[in-house]
């Protein structure tokens, strides 16, 4: 499936992670995903590395160190939304909510501007936005990203938020799957399921999902979602690779994910798709 060309306003385009083992991280992704390397800035305090599959970007790996504005927490895969004005899409998320955590500034590493949030709930994304520099290549491609998925308690305010900052909503759609092996239950299940849709943007990037009791106390979060070939077999790999699959490979509507941590603790999913019919 083609990506449009350009970007629209609300376009996921960008993915980074901060790790305090970058080495240790290229070499995990690289057995896994199939990841090349290119260093773009290093310096004896750490490096930003840019990820390709095929020759195309996926997103990029920077050495973390103490102070950097990041949220509390494990380190994670961090998206990146592309808008028209980076300092006007953080001010809107502040009307609605939303927290900054670094304001608007340029790039060094990929020009442009781009500002790091928190949604109303906590959960860290970029605002970026210029002319050049950050591009979704790799989206769709075995290796690359090919979903982007909040996790909410909130779905009316968290849709409210969104579309304050990005002009798009997520729109309901109700879906059914088959019960995983921790279920007591026979036949399809229904559940409730949230489109993020971006007018002029093809294919679709993302959903929404509303977090019942079944999470306990986990907080609400983005995920990002990696394309295989195979789940269960990467899913393997992972764990080989010195990685944890935290939620082993399991059949959805469009076809099988799990979710991993990688060997530094960052989380990601990974999914491999049916036949497009």
């Amino acid at each position: 499936m083609a990506n449009s060309s350009g970007h629209v306003q609300g376009t996921p385009v960008w993915w980074d992670l901060a790790s305090r083992d970058v080495d240790a991280t290229k070499a995990f992704y690289s057995g896994l995903l199939g990841w090349e390397w290119d260093d773009l800035m290093s310096s004896p305090e750490g490096v930003y590395s840019v990820a390709t599959v095929g020759g195309k970007t996926v997103g990029g790996v920077y050495t973390y160190q103490d102070g950097m504005p990041l949220p509390e927490g494990p380190l994670r895969w961090i998206n990146a939304f592309w808008v028209d004005d980076a300092e006007a899409a953080m001010n809107r998320a502040v009307e609605k909510g939303g927290k900054v955590i670094m304001p608007a500034c340029d790039d060094p590493a990929s020009g442009g501007k781009k500002s790091l949030l928190m949604t109303p709930e906590g959960a860290p994304f970029v605002v970026w936005s210029g002319d050049k520099g950050v591009e979704n290549e790799a989206y769709w491609e075995v290796g690359g990203v090919c979903w982007v998925e909040y996790y909410t308690r909130d779905v009316k305010g968290l849709n409210e938020f969104v579309g304050h900052v990005f002009g798009s909503r997520y729109q309901r759609v109700d879906l059914t799957r088959p019960p995983t092996d921790f279920e007591d239950a026979e036949g399809e299940i229904e559940y409730e399921y949230h489109w993020w849709k971006v007018p002029g943007l093809e294919p679709d990037r993302g959903g929404m999902m509303d977090m019942d009791e079944s999470w306990g106390d986990m907080p609400s979060h983005y995920m990002t979602y990696f394309r295989v070939e195979d789940c269960g077999a990467s899913a393997a790999k992972a764990t080989e690779l010195g990685g944890e699959v935290c939620v082993p490979p399991t059949e959805i509507p469009p076809g099988m994910f799990s979710v991993i941590n990688d060997p530094q603790g960052a989380t990601f999913s990974i999914m491999s798709l049916r036949p497009m019919e």
